[in-house]
């Protein structure tokens, strides 16, 4: 049921992951100066929020361990534009102090078993934990955004109970996260599934403080960022060229591809601030990088569209 539908003047912010999350589920550890390039081809199309990075112990995720010297090799982004770190614990957030980030994340999940396989311990000390990151990083003048895993389905428990996902964001809320993004994290969310947990979770927080971070695995995504739209959401975590998975939903497709986002917004008549042609080239040098193909639909009819326009006019095709 169509509850706020987009209009023209309509923008939506697009939180791009592919730099963290994406490369962290890759099994090659790349230089720190692939992810500086990512980063900077993404800002370049008109991406202003990027994930760049995680202090989570380097042990758990090794592709993240050069996380400090990328901070440094970046230095301060401009005021319009945000970098986040995730932030596990308080080490983690002291790490993120002393690069002089601006904006951190922290992390939970709907489900317990999930909360100890991802971050080692259950949902009630994630929740302790963020809490404390929250009250110090807030004090000390940096953001604080949310991410909640298993918001609709988990991998080990099964379908999530909607009180255990409104209790959560509820807390996350109450911390002063300005924002709280929505994993579907086995990508088994639809259209009907989305609406009931968004309506849900707009009884206990504003609509505004909502994000929705959606997987591909069941190639519903991009229907189910059109019924969060209908709900009122309007920021939306992607990946470059698709970028992603789980380690502990081994059949999970990655996120939904950025430039499918922006794809969609540009259809509807919805502002995202994104050159798509822009995008492509952030996807082209990340794909060859792992040497691997798109994952995103629109990426692949594009560069089809571009060959055959190519053809016509007897240049080369590459």
């Amino acid at each position: 049921m169509q509850t706020q539908a987009p209009t023209t003047a309509d923008r939506v912010r697009i939180i791009e992951t592919g730099a963290h999350r994406g490369l962290a589920n890759q099994a090659r550890v790349l230089p720190t100066t692939v992810r500086i390039n990512l980063i900077a081809l993404l800002e370049s199309a008109g991406i202003r929020e990027v994930e760049i990075g995680s202090f989570a112990p380097s042990r758990q995720v090794p592709q993240m361990a050069d996380t400090a010297t990328l901070c440094t090799l970046l230095g301060t982004p401009p005021i319009d534009r945000i970098r986040s770190l995730w932030v596990p614990d308080m080490r983690g957030l002291e790490r993120a102090i002393a690069t002089g980030c601006r904006d951190v994340t922290v992390v939970s999940a709907a489900s317990d078993a999930y909360c100890r396989a991802n971050f080692s311990c259950n949902i009630a000390e994630s929740l302790r934990r963020a809490d404390e990151i929250a009250g110090h990083a807030l004090a000390a003048g940096i953001q604080v955004r949310a991410a909640l895993s298993t918001a609709i389905d988990c991998p080990f428990d099964g379908r999530v109970a909607l009180s255990d996902v409104t209790r959560i964001v509820a807390r996350f809320h109450e911390m002063g996260c300005r924002e709280i993004s929505l994993g579907d994290t086995t990508g088994s969310g639809t259209p009907v599934s989305v609406g009931t947990l968004l309506r849900a979770c707009a009884t206990e927080v504003p609509v505004h403080h909502l994000a929705a971070h959606f997987h591909d695995t069941f190639g519903l995504a991009i229907a189910n960022v059109v019924e969060a739209l209908e709900h009122g959401v309007r920021a939306f975590d992607s990946a470059i060229s698709g970028l992603g998975g789980d380690a502990h939903a081994p059949d999970a497709a990655g996120s939904l591809a950025t430039e499918d986002l922006v794809y969609l917004c540009t259809e509807l008549g919805i502002g995202c601030g994104v050159d798509l042609d822009a995008l492509l080239l952030a996807a082209d040098y990340i794909d060859c990088i792992l040497q691997r193909k798109t994952e995103s639909r629109v990426g692949r009819a594009l560069r089809a569209k571009h060959r055959q326009a190519k053809g016509r006019t007897g240049l080369p095709t590459g």
